[in-house]
């Protein structure tokens, strides 16, 4: 029972002084990949996770694996990604945009974290956070509408729970509400000047957005648009009885 007290007097005592610490955590920047070279070491089914992932966001994935597994073979072989059937080289980072090291030898890892620091590449190193110059996220993607989670390599289940839980509460049919959305923010910006004004709209635009998605389990692209065009109309009609100009 001492022992008991003891920690947990000592777990207080610690817990206290890292209060005082700031922690700065990761920036999360989203960034372009379309047709930019990403370099994945590693031939498992993290590695497979991994090239999922970027191939949604139409990277141009170059695979470097002695072995692979058959679902990364498959896509090699659809052309999906480019597969180098070989051990890992140092000069395979020099065109890489991202690199993600995800073999089963940490002393590869190391070495690939090194060529990558060198030539100024990003890299992830997976499961070894303190070699990570970047976190490859948990990722919520709804076509423009992506959410990406990390918890800065701390505990990683914890960021999977914060996706399973965004994917629940914005289902798929947030693409397309997001892609419809878009073309209201464009026609809005060309006939409203007041940003007060403006904000006002788009807002009231995804309110009635967030209710028909919570209404309909399968998105109606023809209902949705029609409840937008009556919100925007009674919105801009709001705004002419103020007496703003809305050109």
């Amino acid at each position: 029972m001492l022992i008991l007290v003891w920690q947990a007097s000592a777990l207080s005592i610690n817990l206290k002084n890292a209060k005082q610490v700031k922690k700065m955590g990761y920036f999360p920047l989203f960034i372009n990949l379309s047709g930019k070279e990403v370099l994945v070491a590693g031939g498992g089914k993290v590695a497979e996770r991994k090239v999922r992932i970027l191939l949604e966001f139409d990277a141009a994935i170059r695979l470097v694996s002695p072995e692979t597994i058959h679902a990364l073979r498959d896509l090699a072989d659809s052309g999906a990604i480019r597969l180098l059937p070989r051990k890992y080289r140092a000069e395979d980072v020099d065109t890489a945009a991202l690199v993600i090291a995800a073999t089963c030898d940490r002393t590869v890892n190391r070495q690939i974290h090194d060529d990558a620091l060198r030539k100024c590449v990003p890299v992830n190193v997976v499961d070894d956070p303190e070699l990570c110059t970047f976190f490859f996220p948990a990722v919520v993607h709804r076509t423009d509408f992506v959410v990406g989670i990390t918890t800065s390599g701390s505990y990683p289940a914890l960021a999977k729970y914060a996706r399973q839980q965004i994917e629940t509460l914005f289902p798929e049919q947030y693409g397309e509400i997001t892609n419809v959305l878009k073309e209201y923010r464009k026609k809005i910006w060309k006939e409203i000047q007041s940003p007060a004004q403006r904000a006002a709209v788009l807002e009231g635009l995804i309110d009635t957005a967030a209710h028909v998605a919570k209404n309909d389990e399968i998105l109606d692209r023809r209902i949705l648009i029609e409840q937008l065009d009556k919100t925007c109309g009674k919105l801009t009609q709001q705004i002419s009885e103020l007496g703003c100009d809305t050109q």
